[in-house]
């Protein structure tokens, strides 16, 4: 995020109105861009298009939870690889490893996918058809936190804008409502040529030695474990609850074997997601521009041995500023959830529906406390703090999930989002005390994790240290 933070920065720094708006406008491209593109890129084909049919819309919707939920293994330790081999400047070794990291993921997805058609039957046209679009999306996912790793960001957002582009395009071209395979694959040509994009800018960024692939990350799966479950856990529990209501008898269908929807819980849902692009945005600026900065005087006083004094000041300078910047963001994205409530129950949003407005007014809360909860669990990650992180986790996708079962069995139809509000709510509590917390006792944290050049015998203890440097200050 180095890259983004500095030409952030350097818009910031030209004082000017439009320069700010520029900005934001910027910051809103990189945390959403990809999101809003592939959102439009469905809406095009599917409304103006007019495709709709019905094993081409349920590719889509599937191809995106599987490779989303799959990615999650593997993204989070992927960006995590990917930061360490920048620090260290060994850039040649990061695509042969993001593609090491591929072929594992494509293999892990295939494994998965027998399975599942293992037990819904269906025609071999469809089985190879959506498992090679699952695949492409999660080649997508994975090579593209490659290529947002390097300074390149326009042609990154470029890269989405290329594959809505030609998916939109292929779609059309090979498929018909008598040939619903080349629907599918036309999208996934076109998310092929987005993955290329990605690819090559990766490559022109970062080079590459004589190894296409190299297996070297698997070494430090011990290390940083963690990570590996925290972005699978964290989909899981976004997606729980959509998972026991598509199951439900009363609100749940199955148009074809084993591929399930609730559409009067999808729909409403889908645009309470669409609302926390405001967040995205706030925290890549207030990140990436102030809260970075003090972020840095805090680290660069541990690197050059200040002394306790003048390190406590730089951390309680951090501390204050990471809680403004949280509280800003929150009161932001609080006045834009209000608003889209307020319009809500006024009757005033289109495409809902008297049906959808119960879902939605939850949808709307639950869809603000998930962005604050990524937040807060994106800032531990930023720390370090990875167990902390994966517990967090652990427990929102433990709520959800049985939240989801009670609610349903008990509230029926008025209870439709319930468990995913209250889940994220609850996480997001609760990840907040944690991370303050720990920030408090953050340097007695950093202390432990050095290690120190001491001789076998000799112990220094943090309070020791903490006197000794009062006393010198």
């Amino acid at each position: 995020m180095a890259g983004i933070g500095f030409r952030l920065n350097k818009m910031f720094h030209q004082g000017g109105v439009s320069t700010d708006l520029l900005a934001i406008a910027y910051s809103v491209v990189v945390s959403s861009g990809p999101w809003i593109i592939t959102t439009l890129t469905l809406w095009i084909i599917l409304s103006f298009l007019k495709i709709s049919n019905i094993y081409f819309n349920i590719s889509i919707v599937y191809s995106f939870v599987f490779s989303i939920i799959i990615s999650g293994l593997f993204i989070m330790f992927e960006s995590r690889r990917i930061s360490d081999l920048i620090y260290s400047k060994k850039y040649k070794k990061i695509l042969p490893e993001v593609m090491g990291i591929l072929i594992f993921a494509t293999l892990f997805a295939i494994f998965i996918l027998y399975i599942f058609f293992s037990f819904y039957k269906h025609e071999g046209w469809f089985v190879l058809s959506f498992s090679y679009l699952v695949v492409s999306l999660l080649a997508l996912w994975i090579i593209s936190i490659a290529s947002m790793s390097t300074n390149a960001i326009n042609w990154y957002i470029m890269g989405y804008i290329i594959m809505g582009f030609f998916s939109i395009i292929f779609s059309k071209y090979f498929g018909s409502e008598k040939n619903p395979l080349g629907y599918i694959l036309g999208y996934a040509f076109g998310v092929n040529i987005g993955t290329f994009v990605h690819y090559i800018l990766a490559l022109l960024y970062f080079g590459t030695d004589l190894n296409l692939t190299s297996f070297e990350w698997i070494k430090e799966i011990k290390k940083y474990w963690h990570n590996i479950l925290i972005g699978f856990t964290y989909y899981l529990a976004l997606w729980i609850d959509d998972f026991i209501i598509w199951h439900s008898k009363e609100f749940g269908e199955m148009p074809i074997n084993g591929f399930y929807f609730s559409f009067i819980y999808d729909s409403p849902m889908f645009i309470a997601y669409l609302t926390i692009i405001p967040t995205a945005t706030m925290f890549i600026l207030v990140l990436e521009t102030r809260f970075y900065k003090t972020y840095k005087f805090f680290y660069d006083s541990l690197i050059e041995g200040y002394n306790y004094y003048e390190i406590n000041i730089r951390k309680e300078n951090m501390e204050k500023e990471l809680k403004f910047d949280i509280n800003l963001t929150i009161r932001v994205q609080a006045i834009i959830t209000f608003i889209l409530l307020l319009l809500n129950e006024l009757n005033m949003l289109p495409f809902i529906s008297e049906v959808f407005k119960p879902i939605l007014r939850l949808g709307l809360i639950g869809a603000m406390m998930n962005s604050f909860y990524l937040m807060i669990m994106l800032l531990l990650l930023y720390f370090d703090f990875r167990k902390e992180a994966l517990y967090l986790n652990i427990s929102v996708l433990l709520i959800n999930l049985l939240l989801s079962i009670i609610f349903l069995n008990k509230f029926g139809y008025y209870s439709l989002g319930a468990s995913y509000t209250f889940a994220f709510t609850i996480g997001t509590f609760i990840g907040y005390k944690i991370l303050i917390s720990k920030i408090k006792d953050l340097i007695k944290t950093e202390y432990y994790r050095q290690k120190l050049a001491v001789e076998d015998g000799y112990y220094l203890y943090y309070k020791d240290i903490k006197n000794l440097m009062e006393e010198k200050s």
